[in-house]
């Protein structure tokens, strides 16, 4: 079994790249007001100054979500290969805050399994064809057509494993313009033509679905909760944060 197909059923489940279904679900990461000895240090500055705390620690909190929302960037690329362009046009992130109990965030991060030719190390770059010799295709109800076939293409999706050759597939581009890596199925489609689908990876919150990546996320976006009270409380004070 190929590295691909292995970090295919970790992250799908037990199933393949190649299908008709694109799910990727939310990943879910939730803040809550921490570091108590830094909020009771802003209680006692701040005792004077009504709905002081609140304001600073609602700011506070706001930038430790911004903290994490692009922390979530470096995270996946420690791991897998995709540049940060990659993640982000194929992520969508939702915040929800609560001031039930004082101040909580709800970060969730959405988005569907992002195609494998996204990722680095996909090759052929663009649709190529290999013109060494012509294959039969069929491109209708019994029409064969004799075509140069296209190069196999080849990808992973993690850093530190080489890109995998598929013999069976292919670099193409769609009448919409998209450009992806697909495989024949070995069916047929209802017009009579061979049938193909994408290859995938996994989606942004698949590659963020474990506790150690959520673990290391919520400590850092905390720590820059803890830094920017701190600065929020200075800010009141010398009245630039009203």
């Amino acid at each position: 079994m190929s590295d691909i197909s292995r970090e295919a059923r970790v992250h799908t489940g037990g199933g393949q790249w190649a299908g008709p279904t694109n799910s990727g679900g939310f990943a879910g990461i939730q803040l809550s007001v921490a570091g108590q000895e830094a909020i009771d240090r802003a209680t006692r500055i701040l005792a004077g100054v009504q709905g002081g705390v609140e304001r600073a620690v609602r700011s506070a909190m706001s930038k430790a979500v911004a903290r994490l929302q692009r922390s979530n960037v470096k995270a996946v690329r420690e791991r897998y290969a995709i540049s940060a362009a990659n993640i982000r046009e194929n992520e969508n992130v939702q915040v929800t805050y609560t001031y039930d109990s004082g101040v909580q965030a709800y970060v969730r991060f959405g988005g569907q399994r992002i195609p494998l030719y996204r990722f680095d190390g996909a090759t052929p770059s663009q649709p190529t064809r290999d013109t060494s010799g012509r294959l039969p295709v069929m491109t209708g109800e019994d029409h064969w057509r004799l075509v140069y076939p296209s190069v196999p293409a080849a990808g992973h999706v993690l850093k530190g494993t080489s890109p995998t050759r598929f013999e069976s597939a292919f670099v193409a581009r769609m009448p919409n313009g998209h450009v992806g890596i697909y495989e024949r199925t070995g069916g047929m489609t209802s017009g009579g033509k061979d049938e193909i689908e994408e290859l995938f990876g996994p989606s942004v919150p698949q590659m963020l679905g474990s506790e150690a990546v959520e673990k290391v996320l919520v400590d850092d976006a905390m720590q820059s909760f803890e830094k920017d009270l701190n600065h929020s409380v200075m800010a009141i004070l010398s009245g630039y944060m009203r």
